[in-house]
């Protein structure tokens, strides 16, 4: 009976009321380092880092939140942008095509960037049409 009317019983409320869910800005700042430890150091995926500082920590929010949260704090950097690869795509091209041609390598955020990763971008871009093989390349920055 005491599931009738939603009413849960004292058990539920307490689970329930034990979450915290931020409502400000400063109420994820406690947690930063804890976050950027999971998301960037250990390399867990987003949704792994939100169920982690829910069973840990009892800290729950929305993906949204989070995501906003990491850009915020610049730490969004897991993932290399099509901006950056169409940059290191036109770099190589600009590098191969100098009298002796020249090797390239990039490292990006302070990792090496794998040139299978690179050249996976490129023949993606141009089966969208991003991008036609030889084309020179626009992209700021």
């Amino acid at each position: 009976m005491d599931g009738y009317y939603g009413y849960a019983g004292p058990a539920a409320q307490q689970s329930q009321a034990a979450v915290f869910r931020p409502s400000k800005p400063e109420d994820w700042e406690p947690y930063r380092d804890i976050i950027a430890h999971l998301y960037n150091t250990m390399n867990m995926k987003l949704k792994d880092v939100m169920a982690e500082m829910e069973a840990t920590y009892t800290f729950k929010a929305t993906e949204k939140q989070y995501k906003t949260q990491l850009k915020k704090w610049n730490l969004d950097t897991k993932y290399i942008k099509a901006s950056e690869y169409m940059f290191m795509i036109k770099t190589m091209r600009e590098r191969q095509a100098q009298e002796p041609p020249k090797e390239t390598r990039f490292v990006l955020r302070g990792r090496v960037v794998d040139p299978k990763d690179i050249a996976r971008f490129e023949k993606r871009a141009q089966k969208k049409g991003a991008m036609k093989e030889g084309e020179p390349i626009e992209c700021e920055g």
